[in-house]
């Protein structure tokens, strides 16, 4: 079990931390016992099993991750800090180990891969500004930043390959909807490029194998190699006393938080091959027998399949009843098309994919026939059970004005599927105040799209101090448009102090530019 000291759940940070030392942390604590000083950094500490084995055995580490390589899995190896969020901190303690206290020397990784350039690139989001690309070359290091550079990179030198800003691309992304990838100022260069060239998980993972087995062929090595967008299924290869090659492979819940569950397939799909790809490498180079591999979760997510879904009954329904309707179950849930190609669209498309013998990914990612499948907690939001082309997804927005914790429903996230409710309430707030006041006083109302001709805007909104309302506006479920919006509050009673009446949008338009003020008549 990996759950934390002062909650059964946790988070990555204690349940790596509970993996990587066999002892108990905190929610946010990697690798001590939190304790109330005011420094994070000095706290009750534990070694980690690659520290224990570099210490005891003076075999090589690996650290590879498809997240920002700061982020608590891959940290919680070096770090020692009740505060995962000090990513700063982290990033050194890969290069220099922990150097204000007594604790054993560490030198640094002999491959660290992942994203998180931020950390590197010199800035306020790096260890005391500096650049930490050119720290880690001050210490002998190849440093990569693209595929092509990775797969030429020389074995024999430690190496640091950081290959995007931020988390790296998905598995569907670059592979399937590759335009995805095209984002500006995600190269790990800190250029305005994007970050197209990126390794995935099986690349980074066979090449970080051969790194370590070329420097420590008599002391061995171990390492840790993270598929960070699962939803919490884990995959390590942990050191044995009687073994020489140690090898850890986890995963994390990236696209779970957003309930992108096309996307955490792709990435479950790339961990399995890369676990094939794996056995079949060190069979290779004559190490699988002297190797221990263990597949495991540091915290599952309550995640289930419980149906079929007709997307195209979906999207021919107007109301969100008759929608709901598209979901079978038991004997009408039928049977998923994700196997089926669409022999009538084109090769290499996403609904007619050919991929290698023995790589067992979807041939249709964008079949009519789905599946319904969902967690145990998750925030309001709209849901059409269907692949998310355009990148992962953004279920429920903050909208500027309201609590920064508050969050709603995303209605551009799938505009033809309905509503499912979950943990927090939908809704929208009207905001009324006379001119004279200073407070606030919301109400709450149904959260619905009162725009269809401009599905991109996000129904929240608030009203100018110059508005006095005297009437209170209970619903909008017949709203379809701006003009029946305006057409609504030109009937309240009010008295302005302009000559009109002015209403601001919190707009989430992405494609269409909207006026994000709206005038009506007096």
């Amino acid at each position: 079990m990996t759950h934390s000291i002062d909650s059964f759940i946790t988070d990555s940070a204690n349940s790596a931390t509970a993996l990587y030392t066999g002892h108990k942390s905190s929610v946010n604590a990697l690798g001590v016992y939190a304790d109330s000083s005011p420094n994070p950094l000095d706290d009750p500490k534990i070694q980690s099993i690659a520290e224990l084995f570099h210490e005891v055995r003076g075999g090589g580490v690996g650290i590879v991750s498809t997240a920002f390589i700061a982020d608590a899995t891959p940290g919680a190896l070096t770090a020692h800090t009740r505060n995962r969020g000090q990513y700063g901190n982290v990033v050194d303690s890969f290069l220099n180990g922990i150097k204000n206290y007594t604790w054993p020397e560490f030198n640094g990784p002999d491959v660290l891969f992942g994203g998180g350039a931020e950390q590197f690139i010199p800035s306020s989001k790096s260890f005391q500004g500096l650049d930490y690309y050119q720290q880690f070359r001050n210490k002998g290091y190849n440093v990569v930043q693209n595929n092509t550079a990775l797969k030429n990179a020389s074995n024999t030198e430690r190496t640091l390959g950081i290959f995007s800003v931020s988390n790296m691309a998905k598995w569907l992304d670059r592979n399937v909807y590759k335009d995805n990838t095209q984002i500006p100022k995600t190269a790990p260069d800190g250029s305005s490029a994007a970050a197209t060239d990126q390794p995935g998980l099986k690349e980074m993972t066979l090449k970080a194998i051969d790194i370590l087995h070329k420097r420590n062929p008599e002391k061995g090595f171990f390492l840790m190699s993270e598929a960070a967008s699962i939803g919490q299924s884990y995959s390590y290869m942990i050191p044995d006393s009687l073994v020489s090659f140690l090898t850890l492979t986890t995963s994390s819940d990236k696209m779970m938080h957003v309930l992108d569950y096309d996307r955490a397939l792709g990435e479950l799909l790339e961990l399995d091959d890369t676990i094939k790809a794996t056995l079949k490498h060190l069979e290779e180079i004559g190490e699988l027998d002297n190797t221990l591999i263990i597949c495991t979760a540091d915290h599952g997510h309550g995640f289930d399949v419980t149906g079929g879904v007709d997307t195209k009954y979906m999207d021919a329904q107007s109301s969100d009843r008759k929608k709901r309707d598209a979901v079978g179950t038991y004997e009408q849930s039928g049977l998923s098309q994700y196997m089926v190609a669409n022999r009538s669209a084109p090769i290499g498309s996403d609904q007619n994919l050919v991929y290698s013998a023995g790589v067992d990914f979807p041939v249709n990612w964008d079949p009519r026939y789905t599946l319904q499948s969902g967690l145990a907690t998750f925030p309001d939001h709209r849901e059409n059970y269907r692949v998310h082309k355009k990148g992962p997804r953004i279920p429920a927005l903050n909208v500027t004005g309201f609590s920064s914790n508050d969050y709603y429903v995303n209605y551009i996230d799938a505009v033809t599927g309905f509503i499912v409710n979950g943990v927090r309430k939908a809704r929208v707030q009207i905001v009324q105040v006379k001119s004279h006041q200073t407070a606030f006083r919301p109400l709450s109302v149904p959260l619905l799209p009162f725009c269809k001709k401009h599905a991109n805007c996000n129904p929240a909104f608030r009203l100018f101090p110059s508005l006095r309302i005297r009437a209170s506006i209970h619903s909008l479920m017949s709203l379809s448009s701006l003009r029946d919006l305006a057409k609504v509050l030109s009937e309240v009673s009010t008295t302005t102090s302009t000559s009109s009446t002015t209403l601001l949008l919190a707009c989430a338009c992405r494609e269409i530019k909207l006026p994000n003020r709206l005038e009506l008549p007096d």
